[in-house]
């Protein structure tokens, strides 16, 4: 009996979630290896490298803690996603550096872009060189005095004369234009009213 042109669309579309099923477990079996790896690189114990959980537009979600197995998110740009997240355990606090992990096999090789460069992940010793560019990003963050930083503290401290005003981005550039060293006046409330 021939089939219907429907039972044939039916068909490809099993043949190939089948396919993407197997596509995806291998992307877990390889972040999850990229992870022991980098684990090894680094010198760290297991606790200090853990997955976090990207949401559908590939932002961290805090709320949803670490996990010891990827959670995948497939993006737009044909990479599948996870996060990790390096603890560095301070005297007086925690410090969390998260990275945004895209992975792409193609042929027999492997894409990886780390947060938002892609870099060679070669094979056999060449993840040393891959590993190497992933920590100088880190390295470099750390480099950068914080108060040149934009985005991830989601501040600009601005020196004022006494003590350290906090002042939102974009609250600084009407401050730099009008010459304050504080926090900019609020446009909506007139001058001399409390």
């Amino acid at each position: 009996m021939a089939t219907t042109v429907f039972e044939d669309l039916q068909a490809k579309a099993e043949a190939w979630c089948r396919e993407f099923d197997r596509y995806k477990e291998e992307c877990k079996v390889f972040a999850e290896r990229l992870r022991v790896e980098f684990i090894e690189y680094l010198g760290a114990k297991s606790t200090d490298v853990e997955f976090h959980v990207l949401d559908e537009h590939l932002d961290r979600m805090r709320d949803a803690g670490t996990t010891l197995s990827p959670r995948l998110q497939v993006g737009d740009d044909g990479f599948i996603y996870f996060g990790l997240t390096i603890f560095f355990k301070l005297e007086t606090q925690c410090l969390d550096e998260h990275v945004r992990v895209g992975i792409q096999r193609s042929k027999a090789q492997w894409r990886v872009r780390w947060n938002h460069a892609e870099i060679a992940y070669g094979t056999g010793a060449a993840h040393q060189a891959f590993f190497d560019k992933a920590v100088a990003s880190i390295a470099e963050k750390f480099a950068t005095p914080f108060h040149k930083r934009r985005g991830p503290l989601g501040f600009v401290p601005v020196i004022s004369n006494d003590h350290l005003v906090l002042v939102p981005p974009a609250e600084l550039r009407v401050a730099a234009e009008s010459g304050i060293s504080g926090p900019a006046p609020d446009p909506a409330r007139p001058e001399g009213s409390a």
